[in-house]
């Protein structure tokens, strides 16, 4: 004999968790692991080789270049060789100010660092250049999309002039010029 089941009756149906529940627990893993994945650390801020006043703890290895206060270095984009005043590299910071407090920054305090401006262009990403002796800095400033800034800072040795063909030296040769006859 057979039985039939009316519409009414359940037949082995599980309890299924809402939807909402579901995206809920898959968002709270996204963003767990979307905050694990960002690599900085603290710097300390700076101050230029002419301040007075109480001193500062300031971040030994870059103590030639301005650090903001509240700095954090991107370890993943940084690359420093050297130490003291001859490291190379490019060290990447975030920092909480806009872009445009960022700008003023550094456009006030690099030349207390003893770094002479070579041009400056303030815009959506705006870029410092400045030469101390024999190297040469260049930061670029970019506004990040949660607020705040990042900054690249590039310091690289100063190279004498590259001439046609590559060759860099000293003042290129004369060349005599006489009209086509």
């Amino acid at each position: 004999m057979q039985t039939l089941h009316t519409s009414n009756q359940r037949i082995g149906k599980r309890k299924r968790y809402p939807i909402r529940a579901a995206t809920i627990i898959v968002g709270g893993l996204l963003l767990t692991g979307l905050a694990g994945c960002e690599n900085t650390t603290p710097l300390s801020a700076s101050r230029s080789a002419d301040s007075t006043g109480a001193s500062e703890a300031s971040f030994s290895q870059f103590s030639d270049v301005p650090i903001p206060a509240g700095a954090t270095m991107d370890l993943e984009r940084s690359l420093v060789l050297g130490e003291s005043d001859s490291w190379i590299g490019r060290l990447v910071m975030n920092v909480g100010n806009s872009g445009g407090k960022a700008y003023d920054f550094f456009f006030a305090e690099m030349p207390g660092f003893n770094w002479v401006p070579v041009t400056t262009v303030r815009a959506e990403t705006s870029v410092l250049s400045y030469t101390r002796g024999e190297r040469v800095a260049t930061i670029q400033i970019k506004k990040r999309t949660l607020g705040g800034s990042n900054i690249s800072l590039i310091v690289s040795p100063k190279r004498s002039p590259v001439r046609a063909g590559g060759v860099s030296g000293g003042a290129p040769s004369t060349v005599n010029i006489s009209p086509i006859r």
